[in-house]
């Protein structure tokens, strides 16, 4: 259920990109004391996704290629391949229990849980703090 650093750099990144409308890599990766070249990188596969159009040059940067409040959190997190289990067998990795487990409903209903509550939620959300 960990998020990685690359989803974790994608989605600060498309916050900050909706808080400017249009920011350069270099200016973001300053912000935070990241690098600079990674996030350009997670920042393509968010282009390729739609997510974000790139425009170079001077007053170049990314900027979201639909509005905030269209792109869900669950969508944001999609592109960066992240999908939120909260235990590996619904990850697709077998389970080292023999037999059917007693706790696997629970599971299944909190992972329905966290993808329906990211579906809600909206970059516009995240950016404004309405939580």
């Amino acid at each position: 259920m960990w998020i990685t650093r690359e989803s974790s750099l994608g989605l600060l990144a498309l916050v900050e990109i909706s808080r400017s409308g249009r920011v350069s890599a270099e200016k973001i990766a300053k912000m935070y004391g990241l690098s600079a070249p990674f996030l350009r990188q997670i920042l393509g596969r968010a282009r390729r996704a739609g997510l974000v159009e790139s425009r170079p040059g001077r007053n170049g940067g990314y900027s979201l290629a639909r509005p905030a409040e269209e792109i869900s959190l669950a969508q944001a997190l999609a592109v960066f391949g992240e999908r939120l289990t909260p235990v590996s067998c619904l990850a697709g990795i077998p389970c080292p229990l023999p037999g059917a487990c007693p706790t696997r409903p629970l599971w299944e209903y909190l992972e329905e849980r966290i993808e329906g509550w990211l579906r809600e939620l909206s970059l516009k959300d995240l950016a404004k703090g309405n939580l």
